[in-house]
């Protein structure tokens, strides 16, 4: 996963488990999340340029799969 060092989705609570389920765990009275488009809408952040390879699958740079189970082990 870019910029994080988290070999494997089962590590990552977001992909195993519902919002309901993440907001128990961490004890919060409630939990949402923005939308992507919905983050990029704020005023006074740029248009262009935003890289959003965190918050979903598309990268700016191929990740290919097997360059990335050699860099994990």
């Amino acid at each position: 996963f870019y910029g994080v060092d988290t070999p494997d989705k089962k590590q990552l609570i977001a992909a195993n488990k519902s919002v309901e389920e993440i907001r128990q765990f961490i004890g919060a009275d409630s939990l949402g999340y923005l939308s992507i488009e919905g983050m990029l809408s704020i005023k006074g952040l740029p248009k262009m340029g935003f890289c959003t390879a965190c918050f979903g699958t598309k990268y700016p740079v191929l990740i290919e799969d097997e360059a990335m189970k050699y860099k994990m082990e």
